[in-house]
């Protein structure tokens, strides 16, 4: 009892240092987002000067080269969408009166007659702060990127003129920089592996809404590529503008083959493509990304959405450093697939055994021939 009293103010003073620094990181989300953004840019694409130097470029070539085709892509997408979501704004008021219009085509006359011309007359008015809000919202993310952009170019400058762990005086045998290796690695297949196949699925959502007909299909496969790096809901975030221009335009059916499309997209690619270039996956609690998911996003808002996966990763590694902390760390760690591996060892250790003792008696049988 005494210990469990003497503990107690350590850990109410832990507990308010924890909120305090969530609540610091909140405050500070908009300094905060564009170095992470910067820091998981630079992870992704450090590999790629370094080929491209052992291909014979040199090495300021190969830095120019990798920073301008970062600029490009990024510079792109956000062009791209500042100005389709600007389009959309702007027309959006009428989709939605056709879309009022086509439903109480639906209804009786008696009760649309006073009710039509009043709802189509008010709701560009109720719509226009919404649009309006989409707009900043959008001009913000897309102002955090460009400054992203910004940091990453003095940060992959910097990483690549960084020397070697034993120049700098560490020892590359320590537990710590082995953790914060394989924490960079895994870091950087997941987001890699994981940047390709949102590409797919964009890439698949806009060719079916362009077959479709469905307007701004590239913006809203655009939106697919970049809701897919939001575990458990982006595909509804996805999913929810493009059904709507589709019932606004066509009417319900359109909307629901856009559901059953992007179902079968994203579901198809997600569940037979996506787990083969995994790989073993990141051996964390389905239940800890979700949560992490709604916390991320508080702290530092549609970035954190995106960030949520590599930003968990880091802070269980962190976890495991630490003895105090190290057992919550090894539960959020698991996933059931442990199991899995050890049967899939044992059948792998089996199978050796199996295949010496076939070697040991062709070999038996060969001496007796011989004999």
């Amino acid at each position: 009892m005494n210990k469990l009293s003497n503990r107690l103010p350590i850990y109410l003073v832990s507990l308010a240092a924890i909120f305090v620094i969530l609540f610091g990181i909140r405050a500070t989300a908009p300094i905060i987002n564009p170095i992470l953004l910067a820091v998981m840019i630079t992870i992704m694409v450090l590999p790629i000067p370094a080929r491209l130097t052992h291909r014979g470029l040199p090495g300021w070539l190969s830095l120019v080269l990798t920073i301008l085709m970062v600029v490009v892509v990024m510079g792109l997408v956000i062009v791209l969408v500042f100005f389709m979501v600007t389009k959309l704004a702007v027309e959006l008021p009428v989709f939605m009166a056709d879309a009022l219009a086509s439903a109480g085509q639906d209804l009786p006359s008696e009760v649309t007659g006073s009710q039509e011309v009043t709802a189509t007359a008010e709701y560009p008015l109720q719509l226009g702060p919404i649009a309006q809000g989409a707009i900043t919202t959008t001009v913000d993310l897309l102002v955090q990127f460009g400054m992203a952009l910004f940091i990453f170019f003095f940060m992959i400058s910097a990483a690549l003129s960084l020397p070697g762990g034993e120049r700098l005086g560490l020892d590359p045998r320590a537990p710590l920089v082995g953790r914060v290796g394989a924490l960079t690695e895994e870091i950087r297949h997941y987001m890699t592996i994981l940047t390709g196949i949102n590409f797919l699925v964009g890439l698949g959502d806009t060719v079916f809404l362009m077959i479709l007909g469905v307007d701004y299909a590239l913006l809203w496969g655009l939106l697919a590529w970049l809701m897919g790096y939001i575990p458990s809901i982006g595909f509804i975030i996805a999913l929810i503008p493009p059904m709507l221009i589709a019932y606004a335009q066509y009417g319900l059916e359109t909307a629901v083959l856009v559901l059953i499309g992007y179902v079968l997209i994203n579901g198809g690619v997600q569940n037979f493509i996506q787990p083969k270039m995994m790989g073993q996956g990141l051996k964390i609690n389905p239940l800890v990304v979700f949560v992490g998911l709604f916390v991320w996003t508080f702290l530092l808002g549609g970035i954190g959405a995106i960030l949520a996966v590599p930003l968990t990763l880091l802070v269980l590694t962190l976890m495991e450093n630490f003895e105090g902390t190290r057992m919550a760390a090894v539960l959020m760690r698991y996933t059931g697939e442990e199991k899995k591996e050890e049967r899939q060892q044992a059948m792998q250790q089996a199978r050796g055994l199996w295949d010496e003792a076939r070697v040991a008696i062709a070999q038996t049988d060969g001496r007796e021939e011989q004999g």
